[in-house]
């Protein structure tokens, strides 16, 4: 294995330890729903974690793919007249993230 080749596997052990810890503090859900503009994207939880991070390196900047977003809304997922969405369902967390500064993105991260 090369040098590059363990660098990189111990990056990902120490990111796969950082949000382990991470989950231990949070409430466990099966899948996070965010909407914006309209359009669901759905996210496990650790890629939910890895966005967040990313918006917070990225002072609070981010980008949801349309690629990725869903094609028509799950049926246990709710559309509010102020147009955010909800769920009845606790193992599904529902954000809705426009116009989220930085600090509200650390807010999301450090949540429990």
């Amino acid at each position: 294995m090369t040098a590059q080749e363990l660098k990189k596997l111990f990056a990902s052990c120490v990111e796969e330890a950082r949000f382990q810890d991470w989950s231990k503090g949070v409430p466990q859900v099966r899948f996070v729903y965010a909407c914006e503009y309209g359009t669901i994207w759905k996210f496990t939880p650790k890629e939910w974690w890895q966005f967040v991070r990313k918006a917070i390196s990225n002072e609070g900047n981010h980008e949801f793919l349309l690629s990725r977003a869903l094609h028509s809304r799950p049926k246990y997922i709710l559309k509010g007249q102020d147009r955010k969405i909800s769920s009845s369902d606790d193992m599904m967390r529902c954000v809705n993230p426009l116009d989220w500064t930085v600090e509200e993105w650390t807010r999301e991260l450090n949540r429990t």
